[in-house]
């Protein structure tokens, strides 16, 4: 599938005219955020470019393999650049700077907006938003094809990272005959695939297997067919877990059989998040997340909302006649 020729041209001209060029992602990163902020800022950084990649929040452990990921920053100087390229956000809010440096997005220097997911807020002067690719790193791979920029093995690495994180190992609906074209590209390319299985898929501390032992004892199925799990503080503290220790489990709280949907609560930071995912054919937890100011997409999305869990027993009484008529 072909990229907006127009699009593609206006963002030639928007890094041939940029001076400092600086690539923002969301916070809390995951595997396409990281991938795609990486694989961008090693082929800016071969051209010659003066570019910085920078990140709310540091990349999870099992993510610092990927090269260059040390150079990330969390502190810089805005007025310093002229062009600020935007990944993997469906909203500038996203990436957590939008009030510690609203002048990045006010208008007073170029703004290019990369995604993959559905349009959140039409934001940036140039857009590169596919929303039937996989993930942004997806979307990257088929803009350096396309301005025939050589894909050198670390920065295969980030983008088949990318694709394969946002496609759940390439398990997820939105896994096309597409995706594993370009994941097949990415490893004759030089991708280090071994390297991918086994720091995100194979490398999981035990504080985190300690946590996700508590969420899956928590799990349980509401009479309308949603599957409900739910992390306390109290459960990160009791397994000495970290905030990203979370990541992963919510993939089995969606595995149990015909489940409308499922959802992962957890306080984090002040929030409770929540992190949706459905195999249903006919329900869109991206709609969901939307009424709670979140987003993502038809099958995996989530959203945040001040406040803490707290658990509710509810009882009813039972009349002598419906007990007799299960006898």
């Amino acid at each position: 599938m072909e990229l907006n020729p127009k699009q593609i041209s206006k963002f030639e001209d928007a890094l041939l005219s940029a001076r400092k060029i600086l690539l923002l992602t969301h916070k809390n990163p995951d595997g396409d955020a990281l991938g795609g902020l990486l694989a961008l800022f090693q082929v800016l950084q071969k051209a010659g470019r003066d570019v910085t990649a920078a990140c709310l929040d540091p990349a999870p452990e099992s993510l610092k393999f990927l090269p260059e990921s040390e150079k990330i920053v969390n502190e810089f100087d805005a007025n310093e650049f002229d062009l600020v390229i935007v990944l993997d956000c469906g909203d500038v809010h996203q990436t957590g700077f939008d009030k510690s440096k609203p002048e990045l997005f006010d208008g007073s220097r170029k703004l290019v907006k990369i995604d993959h997911h559905p349009v959140a807020s039409e934001f940036g002067d140039v857009q590169i938003v596919e929303p039937y690719f996989c993930a942004t790193s997806s979307i990257l791979t088929r803009l350096f094809e396309q301005l025939e920029i050589p894909i050198p093995p670390d920065v295969a690495t980030c983008l088949l990272t990318g694709i394969s994180t946002d496609t759940g190992s390439f398990r997820h609906s939105n896994t096309k005959p597409q995706t594993l074209r370009l994941a097949a590209q990415l490893l004759r390319k030089g991708a280090n695939n071994s390297a991918i299985a086994k720091n995100v898929y194979r490398s999981t501390p035990l504080p985190a297997l300690k946590l996700w032992g508590s969420v899956l004892r928590s799990l349980r199925q509401t009479d309308e067919g949603v599957t409900l799990a739910v992390a306390q503080r109290k459960d990160f503290e009791s397994a000495g877990a970290r905030d990203e220790d979370i990541a992963g489990v919510v993939d089995y709280v969606n595995a149990v059989p015909n489940a409308k949907f499922s959802i992962l609560l957890s306080e984090r930071g002040g929030l409770v998040k929540a992190s949706l995912r459905t195999l249903d054919e006919d329900t869109d937890v991206a709609a969901i997340a939307q009424k709670f100011g979140g987003g993502g997409h038809v099958k995996a999305a989530g959203f945040a909302v001040p406040g803490r869990l707290e658990k509710e027993t509810r009882w009813r009484v039972v009349p002598p006649e419906a007990e007799n008529e299960k006898g």
